[in-house]
């Protein structure tokens, strides 16, 4: 059922289709080449109807047609041409006289693969740099392209991200594509505009490592849980402590965590400022056969002025390795968050593996006080 707010959504995507032809935004929609489909006409407003499908009505109605068409034919533009498995970003402030739209944010448009924590990763790294959010706008789009990335054509409403639509069928090249406009607090420096796009990029590059190693991560997580009870271990060390660390690691890879990388370390003594010595832990070379290195490189982003640094990863250490065997650090992880629109997913259990030793020993010394 409709609402009133729907049907002001509809007549502004109507208007905006109709007022394409004459409007100032960059000029004509650009047309297919070589009998390819381009934005004209029905394909037009099927492209509008997509764009805007899931955006809420309230964040579009009181917008000019000429901004929603402008802010549309902007992204289309950006998405032209992008070679396989890269991602093209642009951060600008769009105004009249240099783009014929205009807007009242600062406009991020993002064309990439489709794949999990896009929208997340991308809002984050805006948060981080503490630049307010104000819009989201997050079609999944089908298309074709060539071999080159050169786009031929943007499927129209019909069709679903997950398979075609009751009356379509998708064509065998058709690849689904996140595109990711948000709008965030107004930036004139164009030099602020620029440190924006690679840092996004940056993400998105990390974002793609982490989604095409994430299986592996998984199966190292699960690996190491499973060779913990014949590594070499302390007389001293309880045998539940080595169970909790093995079942925390398959809790951690049961979908409770969103792994991001996996490092190997070699731990060695140096000296320490006591004159004593110390363990340091140095990284193996991410190539070196053998120890292999997954997700993207552990480098963190230095965090605004005034926010402390985010807690490092958890690590699985081997203790007293046998000769001809390396200390592991495990997989980094960071705990997952929900995609937009869904609900929070509290599936942890009562007591968090690998604490429950931990909770004994606090329960004890309640009852003795």
């Amino acid at each position: 059922m409709q609402t009133k707010l729907d049907e002001a959504k509809a007549e502004l995507l109507v208007r905006a289709a109709r007022v394409a032809e004459n409007s100032p935004a960059g000029g004509a929609p650009p047309t297919g080449a070589e009998g390819e489909s381009g934005l004209a006409g029905d394909a037009l407003a099927a492209y509008l109807q997509r764009y805007y499908l899931h955006t809420a009505p309230e964040d579009l109605t009181g917008r000019d047609p000429i901004d929603v068409f402008g802010a549309a034919l902007s992204h289309y533009r950006l998405a032209e041409n992008r070679p396989q498995g890269t991602a093209n970003v642009r951060v600008h402030t769009p105004t009249v006289e240099e783009n014929g739209w205009t807007c009242s944010h600062s406009v991020v448009e993002v064309v990439t693969d489709d794949m999990p924590f896009l929208v997340d990763s991308v809002t984050n790294e805006l948060s981080r740099q503490n630049r307010g959010i104000h819009v989201v706008i997050h079609p999944q789009m089908i298309v074709r392209r060539d071999v080159t990335g050169r786009l031929l054509e943007v499927l129209g409403s019909n069709c679903d991200a997950h398979g075609a639509g009751k009356d379509a069928v998708l064509p065998h090249d058709a690849l689904v594509e996140s595109w990711i406009h948000v709008e965030t607090d107004r930036e004139t420096d164009r030099g602020d505009l620029k440190q924006i796009t690679a840092d996004l990029l940056r993400v998105l590059s990390d974002v793609r490592e982490a989604v095409e190693d994430w299986e592996k991560m998984r199966d190292a997580a699960l690996r190491l849980a499973d060779g913990l009870p014949d590594e070499p271990a302390p007389a001293d060390l309880p045998v539940t402590e080595v169970d909790e660390a093995r079942e925390l690691l398959r809790w951690l890879a049961a979908d409770h965590f969103t792994f991001l990388g996996y490092r190997e370390y070699e731990l060695t003594k140096v000296p320490s400022a006591d004159a004593g010595e110390e363990d340091a832990l140095t990284a193996v070379p991410r190539h070196r056969p053998g120890h292999p290195a997954l997700g993207p490189g552990p480098h963190q982003p230095r965090p605004p002025r005034g926010q402390p640094r985010p807690a490092g990863p958890p690590g699985v250490r081997v203790l007293q390795p046998a000769p001809g065997r390396r200390p592991r650090q495990g997989p980094r992880a960071q705990a997952a968050r929900p995609h937009q629109g869904q609900q929070p997913c509290h599936r942890a259990p009562p007591v968090l593996p690998g604490l429950r030793g931990r909770q004994e020993v606090r329960r004890r010394r309640q009852r003795d006080r």
